[in-house]
């Protein structure tokens, strides 16, 4: 149930229902005055451009959404016109299929746009019809294009933010599972789904997060924080990716924890207390989407009385044999949730715009630097096979042309059908492809038992429209974020809208799978037979920029324990960003890869084990960043320069070993750097057991000894999992 509400507060719903609308009122409109033919050709250009809208500024948003559907109608008019000579009507499709895939070079605009000229030649306008008749065809496309862009562009008018607001929502939502799920590991520290889950929601959290900053940066209004209501999105999300960054700091070794707390209550408060905490971070996500502020959050303050009153039992009972220095972790655990707890309430204040009169948004941050680039390439630098770009506008050229000649050759009455499949299935990636083949052909099956059970109990348009609202709303709220349940419901959806204004049997949607499976197969084939592109060939890439993003991150942070340099907020946070999005980055290749091949990837354990432990090393940087501006001030420790400049250096030695531009070293023990620190946490353990041995329950050497614990533990796991990091990297280059 909780799912389906999410679903309805989400960004994909409010896209499907604008979509929806857009396409379905003209066919309404058509069949009420008779004119169905030229609603149908509306209701297509809607569809098309609809497809290939995304979020910007007005200005890209009316451009992409009012060039497309010039593009897309003139396109789907050759297409019709050519079709009468067949030869002619191969070369001009595999032409256009050519430019259209090309488009990707110039950014994620222009690839949704040379999508959706794709779709445009395959469904078309009418194929075979004479000039006289395509013409009144070719303005109600043009026209539909229109219609949905004025759609698009006016809500935007009206609510600029509505967008971000969604995204922001299911961004905090997705940081509320994380923190619950991550709650699991204290009292079952062995959980492989958790892990599982953990790795799926970091990637998407992090991924989420850029799209929102990029999103939000481009709004000149916010940036300039213009309006209370641009000032709140802009904090907003700056605190949510300070508040993942202390979601992600509370790891520890959390089967030593449970091992030496299994006889207690602990681990399970521990895991009652931080799900607490996701549950207040959920309700924060649906005030958002709501556009509702937040008037209290439940109070979790006597959860942490209680869990206090638990460990100060613990840590005082006379035959207690757990160490000192792990009740000095668990409080360190438990700052770290107060401090979570406490950007929850700030972000609270945030969800009311009459809180932002006088709040600053930037706070001296350069918000600019945080924006992204779209990576755009120039057309003479791609005309080339080392070019991913031209490859793929090579291989969909010769797929669309053969699923064209396996129409003809199979005299097919709806050949199109075949194209239509290969111009949704065929991605650069081979292992998309082929994900996309099996949930298409799969997808189409479902429909058309769904279009054929409609059609069966009943022939009037009108019920088809009816039926056409649903799924249209379910098929492109799900599409991008499930493609297999949105094709199983865009099938009966196209074949509906078709057939309001031509018959349609049994037979003809039957025919439909043999075309789909036939468009599959063809995409499949030429995806992997034709210059492939297999995710194994990214990976190195990826490797090295996740290694020095993260080497970056850690010596931003942690330089600051030296006395040598304070923190810089500008570039620690820019560090931080870098490392989330390298090792988002990563971990979506690694997952696209497990798709190829079995020849075509890199051993999938080692992989997953490098990521796992570079993810580590990001959350151990993350700890101490959370307390470097508290603890920096009175502790500093020259000799960690040396520490810090061997981590880099190894760091940097791997990103030239998979380069080939270093050879394997022997291990050194990176941490024989951190003996003062050492030294000193030993000896506040001798104390602090002395003292608890005397009676004495309150003394100044349990804070010390709490921060001296954080800052060791943290740099010796770093210095351990960087050791790690060295033999993963070595297994994965051998290969």
């Amino acid at each position: 149930m909780e799912q389906i509400s999410a679903f309805f507060r989400s960004n994909q719903f409010s896209n499907g229902l604008r979509l929806t609308w857009a396409i379905v009122f003209p066919i309404f409109i058509g069949l009420l005055t008779d004119t169905i033919a030229i609603a149908t050709a509306v209701g297509i250009g809607a569809l098309t451009v609809g497809l290939s809208d995304s979020p910007g500024s007005w200005n890209e948003k009316a451009k992409g959404l009012i060039g497309g559907s010039a593009l897309n109608s003139v396109c789907a008019f050759g297409m019709a016109f050519t079709i009468n000579w067949p030869i002619v009507g191969l070369i001009y499709l595999g032409i256009v299929s050519f430019i259209g895939a090309l488009l990707s070079i110039f950014g994620n605009r222009s690839n949704m746009i040379g999508n959706s000229v794709l779709i445009s030649v395959s469904l078309g306008l009418g194929f075979g019809l004479s000039t006289q008749i395509l013409l009144p065809l070719f303005l109600g496309m043009f026209g539909g294009g229109l219609w949905y862009s004025l759609n698009s562009l006016l809500l935007w008018q009206i609510r600029p933010y509505a967008t971000i607001e969604k995204l922001l929502g299911e961004n905090y939502e997705l940081m509320a599972e994380y923190i619950r799920t991550k709650a699991k590991l204290f009292s079952d520290p062995s959980s492989k789904f958790s892990e599982k889950r953990l790795f799926q929601l970091q990637t998407q959290i992090e991924h989420k997060q850029e799209e929102i900053r990029n999103l939000l940066l481009t709004q000149r209004s916010a940036l300039q924080g213009a309006t209370p209501h641009g000032r709140s999105l802009i904090l907003l999300m700056r605190f949510s990716i300070d508040l993942f960054e202390k979601a992600s700091a509370t790891h520890i070794q959390y089967s030593t924890l449970h091992e030496q707390f299994k006889d207690t209550l602990l681990p399970f408060n521990l895991e009652k207390l931080f799900y607490q905490l996701g549950v207040n971070i959920s309700i924060l996500a649906k005030s958002i989407q709501k556009r509702k502020a937040v008037e209290q959050l439940p109070s979790i303050d006597q959860s942490f009385e209680d869990i206090n009153l638990l460990f100060e039992t613990l840590r005082d009972q006379n035959d207690r044999k757990i160490p000192i220095s792990w009740f000095a972790e668990v409080k360190n655990i438990l700052r770290n949730f107060k401090r979570i707890d406490r950007i929850t309430l700030e972000i609270a204040e945030f969800t009311d715009w009459k809180n932002m009169t006088d709040r600053s948004h930037t706070d001296g941050l350069r918000l600019p630097n945080f924006l992204t680039k779209p990576e755009q390439g120039n057309l003479s630098d791609n005309l080339t096979l080392s070019s991913g770009h031209f490859r793929h506008a090579i291989k969909i050229s010769i797929a669309m042309m053969l699923g064209y000649i396996s129409a003809l050759f199979l005299d097919l009455e709806r050949g199109y059908w075949i194209w239509l499949s290969i111009s949704v299935i065929m991605k650069p990636s081979f292992a998309i492809t082929k994900q996309r083949m099996i949930a298409r052909i799969v997808g189409t099956s479902i429909g058309i038992v769904i279009a054929s059970v409609v059609m069966w109990f009943t022939a009037n348009p009108f019920a088809y429209l009816i039926v056409l609202i649903p799924l249209g709303v379910g098929t492109f709220g799900t599409l991008a974020k499930d493609y297999r349940l949105g094709m199983t419901l865009l099938t009966p959806f196209i074949l509906l809208l078709i057939a309001i204004s031509t018959p349609t049997n049994f037979e003809i949607a039957l025919a439909r799978i043999i075309d789909t499976a036939l468009g599959g197969i063809i995409a499949y084939i030429i995806s992997f037979a034709i210059l492939p592109e297999f995710e194994k060939n990214k990976i190195n890439a990826r490797i090295i920029e996740s290694i020095r993003a993260n080497s970056n991150y850690f010596r931003e942070v942690a330089i600051g324990f030296t006395g040598l340099k304070s923190l810089n907020q500008n570039t620690y946070k820019l560090a931080r960003k870098r490392a989330q999005l390298a090792n988002a980055n990563l971990a979506m290749s690694f997952q696209t890869m497990l798709n190829d091949p079995k020849s075509n990837q890199v051993p999938s354990t080692d992989l997953y084990e490098f990521i796992a432990t570079i993810r580590m090393i990001f959350s151990h940087t993350a700890t101490l960043s959370a307390n470097v501006e508290r603890l920096s001030k009175k502790y500093q420790y020259s000799e960690l320069e040396l520490f810090i400049n061997s981590i880099c250096n190894t760091l940097e030695h791997l990103a030239l070993y998979v380069q080939n531009k270093s050879e394997i070293i022997e291990d050194e023990d990176i941490n024989r750097f951190l003996t003062t620190i050492d030294n000193e946490t030993e000896r506040l353990e001798k104390i602090r057991e002395k003292e608890l041995t005397l009676g004495i329950k309150k003394s100044e050497n349990i804070k010390k000894l709490s921060d001296i614990v954080i800052i060791n533990n943290q740099f010796r796991r770093i210095g351990e999992n960087v050791n790690c990091l060295k033999q993963y990297t070595y297994n994965l280059q051998r290969i």
